[in-house]
């Protein structure tokens, strides 16, 4: 007598079908447990659908967990807030995910001990990271962990900023860096960049929410975002932009104190001949016809190094009718389009 034939014993590609009729993952992945050999049939029948993996918060645990140990390889990007963490999901992730590139996750106090170890055990194969820790969360242990992977090109951390930034000094391949200060009821630390920067040699963009030592030099800086950004050193933004703005494409700043006066707006202008972008409230400078025919000249004089015409987002409304009627006499002038595109962002961007 034969022996009977299973489930087991079609191919991968009838599998495949069978799995294309089951109505959600949850019965998938039942059915993936069984037998390993119908994991394998459920990691052929997924093929990249998990490349992009952000678990649910009402999802068992277990089940994840199958499909991690089938699916692991392929997975590239993991997401994953507060309220989805497991430290079982974790230790998964870092065991079948051998390919794992980049995280976003979300950070409490209750799980902040287990994110230090997945950091450090994922060393070998993570190039981005993105953390946000709430105000619970202290920090200086999780800090510790991103700055042993040697590997990473992307760090952006939102938090409670203590000593433990300090040792970021050690990711010398990184291309960019955010640091942004959240922390209820506490003074943010100063950072000191040229520090923290002075050996990232690769380094394109650097975000920082106050600024109160004086920055690396960066002479292949091509993006400079300090939004919402206090500068402690009067006159050190636009010097650092004078000095660094060879191939500097985009400048978006809403700076206390305002980082610029008319003067040192036009240097900035003249200082960045392949600046594409300027995003500004021009606070504390006077808008009159002498300043924007100024700004109109300089950009003539570079509008060869510009693979598009320049665009200025002004983020105040005053600043907005001022240029407005200073600037509607170049569009009767055949080239003044080709250089100079207004953006006016109120609460919503207007094209003028």
């Amino acid at each position: 007598m034969r022996n009977p034939r299973t489930i087991t014993d079609l191919p991968l590609e009838v599998l495949d079908i069978i799995f294309s009729n089951l109505r959600n993952l949850r019965d998938k992945l039942r059915l993936a447990q069984v037998d390993e050999y119908l994991g394998k049939a459920f990691s052929y029948h997924s093929r990249s659908d998990f490349k992009k993996f952000s678990p649910k918060i009402h999802f068992p645990v277990r089940l994840y967990r199958v499909l991690l140990a089938n699916c692991g390889p392929s997975i590239v990007e993991f997401s994953c807030g507060s309220d989805t963490w497991s430290d079982l999901l974790a230790k998964s992730i870092a065991k079948h995910c051998s390919n794992l590139e980049s995280v976003n996750i979300s950070a409490s106090l209750r799980n902040s001990h287990s994110l230090q170890f997945f950091l450090l055990n994922l060393a070998n194969s993570l190039i981005s990271v993105e953390l946000k820790l709430n105000d619970s969360c202290q920090s200086p242990r999780i800090l510790n962990a991103v700055a042993e992977l040697k590997h990473l090109k992307k760090f952006l951390y939102e938090g409670y900023i203590d000593r433990g930034v300090n040792q970021l000094c050690k990711l010398v391949d990184l291309e960019e860096l955010q640091l942004v200060y959240q922390g209820r009821g506490y003074r943010c630390r100063a950072v000191n960049l040229l520090q923290i920067c002075g050996n990232m040699t690769n380094l394109r963009c650097l975000t920082n929410c106050e600024i109160s030592t004086a920055m690396p030099d960066c002479p292949k800086l091509k993006t400079l975002y300090i939004k919402f950004c206090k500068c402690r050193i009067k006159g050190y933004v636009s010097s650092f932009i004078l000095k660094n703005g060879r191939n500097i494409e985009e400048i978006d700043e809403s700076c206390e104190p305002a980082p610029f006066d008319g003067r040192s707006f036009l240097e900035v202008m003249r200082s960045c001949p392949k600046l594409q972008v300027l995003s500004t409230q021009m606070g504390g400078i006077k808008i009159y016809q002498a300043f924007v025919t100024s700004i109109v000249d300089i950009l003539k004089e570079s509008v060869s190094t510009r693979k598009e015409p320049f665009e200025l987002i002004l983020y105040c409304r005053d600043k907005l009718r001022w240029f407005r009627r200073f600037v509607s006499g170049f569009y009767h002038m055949p080239t003044s389009h080709t250089v100079f595109v207004l953006h006016f962002c109120l609460s919503v961007a207007t094209d003028f």
